[in-house]
């Protein structure tokens, strides 16, 4: 899961690998800002902290008990 999760701050890497009809999330997050504004890029950051945050309070929990 963090490989995953900081897979999504390499988007130089994502730019360069990504061709033709594939694209990656980073690369798509990096036109997307770079383009227009648009809330999505936003709410998709919005709901990873959530989701992390989420994550970090269930393995703490769980430690305690």
């Amino acid at each position: 899961m963090m490989a995953f999760l900081t897979s999504l701050d390499e988007s130089v890497i994502s730019i360069f690998i990504a061709s033709g009809r594939n694209s990656t999330m980073p690369k798509l997050m990096f036109l997307s800002l770079r383009d227009q504004i648009d809330p999505t890029i936003a709410a998709i950051s919005t709901l990873w902290t959530v989701i992390v945050v989420a994550v970090v309070l269930i393995v703490t929990l769980r430690q305690k008990s």
